[in-house]
């Protein structure tokens, strides 16, 4: 096993090595949301990260974490509906969650990337399974948002 030397994380689990090169390591602020959210916020706890919490989908008051693991594959609908209502994770922060392979794109981007962006996040990473997209995307600064639109 590999340690990655700025996180001390162990690299051969793929879901560490995803979350370290996201900058998202064991003191983070991480908050999870979802049906699956309390399985998420256990596996987070045994792997040592020390500020890992639930937070329910939906308006409402709340920190802006520096994480945000959605626990369930979003649609588009259902993203739409967690990014205009939150929760948010602050400025430069991560989201981190799955969707469905989009269907047959040819040249088109993918309407899960235009979403994200419509609502001031960058995609940094974007990993293709059999069936499911996992993605990491950043929230953009409100300044460099509002020059890009």
């Amino acid at each position: 096993m590999r340690r990655v030397a700025s996180t001390g994380l162990l690299s051969r689990d793929p879901l560490l090595s995803l979350l370290a090169r996201a900058h998202i390591d064991r003191s983070s602020v991480i908050r999870v949301t979802g049906p699956s959210g309390l399985s998420a916020l256990l596996w987070l706890c045994r792997h040592g990260f020390e500020q890992v919490g639930y937070l329910k989908p939906g308006a409402g008051p709340h920190e802006q974490p520096d994480a945000l693991i959605v626990a369930h594959t979003c649609d588009a609908a259902s993203l739409e509906a967690l990014l205009a209502t939150g929760p948010h994770v602050r400025e430069g922060g991560a989201l981190v969650f799955q969707s469905p392979l989009p269907r047959v794109l040819g040249f088109r981007a993918d309407p899960i990337h235009r979403l994200l962006e419509r609502h001031g996040y960058g995609v940094e990473q974007c990993h293709h399974g059999y069936h499911r997209e996992l993605h990491v995307a950043r929230r953009a600064p409100r300044d460099g948002w509002k020059a890009a639109a």
